[in-house]
């Protein structure tokens, strides 16, 4: 934990800003990752790197995020337990729109990770890791993600719901794009 706040991540659940995403956030987001990967060692799971917080450079809130990917056919009720063992904090089952979500905080209100519980076979998980590599791979990409994300934020800046979904839009015109080569 405290190499992510060395890192200067950290986010008050009241405050939507944005900062470029460092080395030093990516070293401590990996760490994050191998420490979650540890906790379900022997699981069937997979934990990944993912949103803007994975792609040097980008403008991101100054939150970690993970996807753990499982087995269709497994129960989630391991994972959830060693999670909260560990300190993440449930915050329920989002379905299609992030799985079951989880929260790590530094201090009480003070978000430092997200993480999302997603099947490996399921469209969320593929959608998370396309996303963050085509982010990585493409200025244009990365360019129109920016200017829609500071866009939501200028128009609502306390408003969660209308910045995720106008996200959410943007994300599927660059998967579609994607798909089609366009981008």
């Amino acid at each position: 934990m405290d190499s992510l706040v060395a890192a200067g991540l950290g986010l008050d659940y009241a405050d939507l800003r944005f900062e470029r995403t460092t080395d030093a956030w990516l070293v401590a987001g990996a760490g994050l990752r191998d420490w979650v990967a540890d906790i379900l060692r022997d699981l069937p799971t997979s934990v990944e790197l993912i949103g803007s917080s994975s792609v040097l450079g980008l403008l991101a809130k100054p939150i970690i995020d993970l996807a753990v990917g499982t087995d269709s056919n497994a129960s989630n009720v391991d994972v959830k337990s060693r999670l909260a063992l560990a300190g993440w904090i449930y915050r329920g089952d989002a379905g299609t729109k992030g799985g079951e979500v989880f929260v790590l905080e530094s201090e009480p209100q003070y978000r430092v990770a997200h993480l999302h519980i997603v099947e490996r076979d399921d469209v969320q998980w593929s959608n998370y890791l396309r996303l963050r590599d085509l982010l990585r791979g493409s200025a244009v990409a990365r360019d129109r993600y920016e200017a829609v994300k500071l866009s939501l934020s200028a128009q609502a800046p306390m408003d969660r719901e209308t910045y995720t979904l106008g996200k959410t839009d943007v994300i599927t015109q660059l998967l579609a794009g994607m798909d089609q080569s366009v981008v």
